[in-house]
């Protein structure tokens, strides 16, 4: 398929995880599962800063059950959720915790990173103890099954025409899906701050928004609107990532000639600052035998991740990356300050 004919410059935030996905480990001996013994010796709390049923949900409780039901560990484990503000408020509760290696939260790194810019947060992602690299999304861009719309250049053509009423509805503000649809926007000689975007805590509100038509276009993971697709309420017009995953017949952004608005957000695990070089190998050893595990690779293949593994530090330095990438794409497209 040839690559739809665009205007103006393109934004560049494609993360290139070859050089930092890796199935080793590169923090000293992190992997070894000596450093774990005696940890934990009490339960443990995986904090979700997003909605019940969305993809940070979705991990910590993934977590959970790997940890308990393919018995790494004999204590509980205790999912809470604390949504808002682009993740920002799970961010600062987790900030409040120092010093606690039971204690964890799952997130993304462009998402939240995104939403701190978004909403001024005082604490940012990397203030937190990186603890690993768990997973990639991908991401789907939909319309209601009756929708005029065909496919994504009839989409931008009428966002060119009619920016405030051709509505998109994704994720929360300065989330992958905000900058995917700037981006477009910007590609398209359209304002971002003409374009219509409706931010949500997941995908049951973009679910929700779209088939209620309040939204014309919608933008979630594959996993949070696969039901509805398959149902024949949603028809897909793009996914991100290489290729289309089994059951869905639709281009990639890469084929479409949009691989710079195909942002690659990595799905992990934090702890709270403060924690010590002995208690942060603890937490990546016993996360790398987690995700080892059959049930954890059964929620891979049920949310259609695709499993990665950046440990400790290297996922640190993954975050401070994707932090300076994030403010200057989010200037590009006219979102930052």
């Amino acid at each position: 398929m040839p690559p739809l004919l665009r205007s103006g410059p393109r934004l560049a935030l494609v993360v290139a995880l070859a050089a930092t996905v890796t199935t080793a480990c590169t923090i000293g001996s992190l992997d070894d599962s000596g450093t774990a013994v005696g940890y934990p010796s009490r339960g443990l709390s995986i904090l979700a800063p997003g909605s019940v049923g969305g993809g940070w949900d979705a991990r910590a409780r993934g977590m959970s059950s790997a940890l308990t039901s393919c018995k790494i560990i004999d204590e509980d484990v205790t999912v809470t959720n604390a949504p808002g503000a682009g993740g920002t408020i799970g961010l600062a509760r987790m900030a409040g915790r120092g010093g606690d290696p039971y204690q964890l939260m799952t997130m993304d790194t462009v998402t939240m990173t995104g939403g701190a810019i978004q909403n001024h947060s005082p604490v940012k992602l990397s203030s937190l103890t990186p603890v690993a690299g768990l997973t990639v999304s991908t991401s789907a861009i939909v319309v209601p099954a009756k929708s005029p719309f065909r496919d994504l250049a009839s989409v931008l053509a009428a966002m060119r025409k009619d920016p405030k009423g051709t509505s998109w509805v994704g994720g929360s503000l300065g989330g992958p899906d905000h900058i995917r649809v700037a981006s477009f926007a910007k590609a398209e000689g359209v304002p971002a701050n003409k374009v219509t975007y409706v931010p949500t805590g997941g995908g049951g509100e973009v679910l929700n928004l779209l088939l209620s038509g309040a939204s014309k276009v919608g933008l979630s993971t594959l996993t949070e609107v696969r039901p509805q697709i398959e149902a024949g309420k949603l028809r897909v017009l793009a996914v991100t990532g290489d290729a289309a995953p089994k059951g869905i017949d639709a281009p990639t952004l890469a084929e479409l000639g949009y691989a710079d608005e195909s942002v690659e957000t990595v799905g992990g695990v934090m702890a709270p600052p403060g924690i010590n070089d002995d208690e942060q190998r603890a937490i990546v050893s016993l996360v790398n035998r987690m995700r080892q595990t059959s049930c954890w690779k059964r929620t891979l293949e049920q949310n259609d991740w695709k499993g990665v593994w950046v440990p400790g530090n290297k996922f640190g330095a993954l975050i401070e990356k994707q932090q300076r990438q994030v403010g200057q794409a989010l200037k590009a497209v006219g979102l930052g300050s």
